[in-house]
């Protein structure tokens, strides 16, 4: 969905170079971007190469073509989730700015306003509250619903939510939507899909920042080339990390005032699990999802993970998440975990920086992976009474997926990022791999029983006894998995 968009655009600002050298002339006599033949009497015959389609022109074609849909110039309405980091500005805002994002996003809402004869409009609150409140009482105002995915999960659970499949005027499959969250299906029924329209799901997306002038000073090599060759793996992270904190202090301890190898939240040791391609949950063979662990490779993660976290003085997890930042800040962290929103948070730092994906588990490994917070905003369909208006309903909704992807992506992705705030070249292509395979699990996403939090739990604990954690929480967790897939699979 979202990855590439770094490539695409640094080839369509190569674009006139290549119309330059189109026009010379090849060691064969057949001109640059043309297949060459040789006639029976060895003249070269030239033909012309099929460009590439733009996919932004396809996309623009396919906004185009979306079924009909005429509001009379009433409003759409849409409801979000206040205040969690930018799930409101995703939506709506009020004017252009000059702001990349807030303009992208406003132009976005006036060619769906123009194209479907509506005025988008805007609810800030408790999603859930407010959802379940016009679903009972037939309220047609709220077209749309962007709750966090947690609250989209129990909002589904109960009835307020429409199942994509159902929906006429989408096509799924399409670029605009994560077939991460496509593919979280129970009962054969998605009830949230996030995509281009919701760019929240990138701020909280899982990544490591490293500061590029620690990682010289204590004689490392920046770890690009080891991502690109799919060697930057957990235990290399760990060995860069090693010997580089320090007590700058003197004061004999070590506190948020000294240096070190790796600083996080209190979920960073959770990115390793991700990471290392484990998940909680899978699906068997009817597509019903199931308590599955691989235990033996969890173990050994999380080993490697406890080495990390509590034995080898790496890492320090503050209380408070803002002291990590400061401390990234000044120059007394070589690798931070955060999520991506902080690239953002910390546009102020002097110190050049750059971006990384979470280390995987070995070599063998084949892609790196992350996860998506639960509190990423969501795109959602409440059962607001609008039956009649559905067709036109998705049609919008389909038209606000691909006037993201064709306007607000690369605003977030490439302007907002890649240019404004990370400092080198290679970070857009670190972005790109660590958002090509994000992770969603319904283990933690539905919080079963507390499953989600054991590895971090036990990592900076420094307990590697995950079967016995595990086996505690386990017939719980089965028992509330058991009851979604119930419900679910009882709701028409």
């Amino acid at each position: 969905m979202k990855r590439n968009l770094i490539f695409a655009l640094l080839a369509a600002m190569l674009l006139p170079t290549f119309v330059a050298c189109s026009e010379t002339t090849a060691d064969d006599g057949a001109a640059a971007g043309t297949a060459g033949t040789t006639a029976a009497d060895g003249t070269v015959e030239t033909v012309a190469e099929e460009a590439e389609p733009d996919k932004y022109a396809l996309a623009k074609e396919k906004f185009e073509a979306l079924a009909a849909a005429d509001f009379g110039g009433a409003d759409f309405g849409i409801a979000s989730q206040a205040a969690t980091g930018n799930s409101e500005k995703e939506i709506w805002v009020e004017e252009l700015t000059g702001d990349a994002i807030n303009d992208a996003v406003y132009n976005r809402n006036l060619a769906v306003n123009e194209r479907f004869n509506c005025n988008i409009t805007l609810t800030p609150g408790d999603v859930n509250g407010i959802i379940r409140q016009s679903v009972q009482a037939g309220d047609a105002t709220y077209k749309l619903a962007f709750p966090n995915m947690a609250t989209a999960a129990s909002m589904s659970q109960v009835g307020l939510l429409m199942d994509y499949n159902k929906l006429e005027n989408l096509n799924l499959t399409e670029t605009w939507w994560d077939q991460g969250t496509l593919a979280m299906k129970i009962a054969d029924k998605v009830f949230f899909m996030n995509g281009d329209i919701n760019y929240l799901d990138n701020d909280v997306t899982y990544i490591q920042l490293f500061n590029k002038q620690l990682i010289t000073d204590v004689g490392l090599d920046v770890p690009y080339e080891l991502v690109r060759e799919g060697k930057w793996t957990i235990d290399q992270f760990r060995e860069m990390c090693m010997n580089v904190t320090t007590d700058l202090d003197g004061d004999g301890s070590y506190t948020d005032s000294d240096r070190y190898g790796y600083v996080t939240t209190s979920e960073g040791p959770c990115t390793f699990f991700y990471g290392s391609g484990l998940t909680l949950i899978s699906y068997d063979d009817a597509g019903v999802p199931v308590l599955n662990v691989d235990m033996e490779k969890t173990v050994a993660a999380l080993e490697k993970v406890v080495k990390i976290v509590s034995e080898d003085n790496i890492t320090r997890i503050p209380s408070d998440v803002a002291v990590g930042k400061n401390m990234f800040m000044e120059d007394r962290v070589l690798f931070y975990g955060e999520v991506l929103s902080y690239v953002i948070n910390i546009r102020e730092m002097e110190t050049a920086f750059g971006v990384l994906p979470i280390p995987k588990y070995d070599e063998m490994q084949e892609e790196y992976y992350t996860y998506c917070n639960a509190i990423a905003s969501t795109a959602t369909v409440p059962k607001t009474g609008a039956s009649e208006e559905l067709g036109m309903i998705t049609s919008v909704l389909e038209g606000m997926a691909i006037q993201s992807y064709i306007q607000v992506t690369p605003a977030y992705y490439d302007i907002a990022l890649s240019r404004k705030y990370t400092r080198d070249d290679e970070s857009a292509e670190m972005l790109d791999i660590a958002l090509a395979n994000r992770v969603y699990d319904i283990g933690r996403i539905y919080s079963l029983g507390g499953i989600g939090s054991i590895f971090q739990t036990l990592a900076s604990s420094g307990s590697t006894d995950f079967a016995s954690s595990f086996a505690k929480s386990e017939k719980a967790a089965k028992k509330m998995l058991d009851r979604i897939v119930k419900d679910y699979t009882e709701l028409e």
